[in-house]
């Protein structure tokens, strides 16, 4: 049986569509959380119904800080996948605990899917090519077993890579690349309307800022409030904490790409984006009348 590693809203929605085209009737479904079940505010967690919904099972997985603990969870789940004669579903590629227990299981079969930016800077974590930092007998095993660290070796696992970034490179050759047909605009969900400006050509994004050091988050937390009253919208990340009390600040339940574009063509001009190095610069990427501006640049 198939299983699907989930751990964001914009996996959950890929993870839909890569059912729904692929025609998976039974599959298992594996929540993965750092901290705590609900890192994202409640609302968003809204989208992972239908999945949950369908899947013969769920099973929530708290990542430890242990790697024995975490390859023993990934372990027992890819053995349950190669018992049922299964295929593995994931977009997280660096992580050390899963590329290490796979290890046990050569001929299962590993597809990926998109998991934001992650995917398409060629700098982040999983185009690393280098064995991973660690000290003592550790370190050596895993120079041994991933000398090119363990984000390559699953990326020349993987079988096939599913995308919603049609024309932008990606974690393996086109060849293997499945595009998925995606239409943002069908991710918006009507009670979001109410929240929305009646008009406006400028808009924020706010971001995960624990996710920055702490002399990162103070500069971007003060580029923000310089511009804070020259934007119609303070659209939150899902994983973002509340820190700033203003009128403009809402949460939404549909993905910023569906918003932006629902704004755009209803003002029918050019609307600018400030971000903070977010993935929807390239989700949007070909949108003419949508012009991103990414304040890390200025940090």
């Amino acid at each position: 049986m198939d299983v699907f590693i989930v751990r964001t809203r914009l996996q959950s929605l890929i993870v839909e569509k890569i059912i729904n085209v692929e025609n998976i009737s039974k599959y298992i479904l594996v929540f993965c959380y750092l901290d705590n079940k609900y890192e994202d505010d409640s609302k968003y967690y809204t989208t992972y119904k239908r999945i949950r919904e369908n899947a013969f099972f769920t099973i929530n997985v708290f990542c430890s800080s242990k790697v024995s603990v975490n390859f023993i969870k990934f372990f027992l789940t890819q053995l349950m996948v190669f018992i049922t004669n299964g295929k593995v579903f994931l977009a997280v590629i660096d992580s050390y605990p899963f590329a290490l227990s796979n290890r046990f299981f050569p001929s299962l079969e590993i597809n990926t899917f998109d998991d934001g930016s992650y995917n398409l800077i060629k700098s982040s974590a999983y185009f690393n090519e280098t064995a991973l930092a660690r000290k003592g007998v550790k370190g050596l095993v895993s120079k041994m077993v991933f000398p090119k660290g363990g984000a390559k070796y699953l990326r020349d696992r993987t079988k096939r890579h599913y995308t919603v970034f049609p024309d932008l490179d990606n974690i393996v050759e086109k060849d293997r690349v499945v595009n998925l047909d995606w239409d943002w605009s069908e991710l918006l969900d009507n009670r979001d309307l109410d929240k929305l400006p009646a008009r406006t050509d400028a808009i924020l994004l706010g971001t995960a800022f624990q996710d920055f050091s702490i002399k990162q988050q103070v500069k971007l937390k003060k580029n923000i409030m310089k511009i804070i009253d020259d934007v119609g919208l303070y659209i939150m990340h899902p994983r973002e904490e509340n820190w700033l009390e203003h009128s403009k600040v809402v949460k939404l339940h549909s993905p910023a790409e569906a918003v932006l574009k629902y704004i755009q063509s209803t003002n029918n001009n050019e609307l600018i984006v400030y971000h903070i190095d977010t993935t929807v610069s390239y989700s949007l990427k070909r949108n003419e009348h949508i012009r991103f501006i990414n304040l890390l640049s200025e940090v």
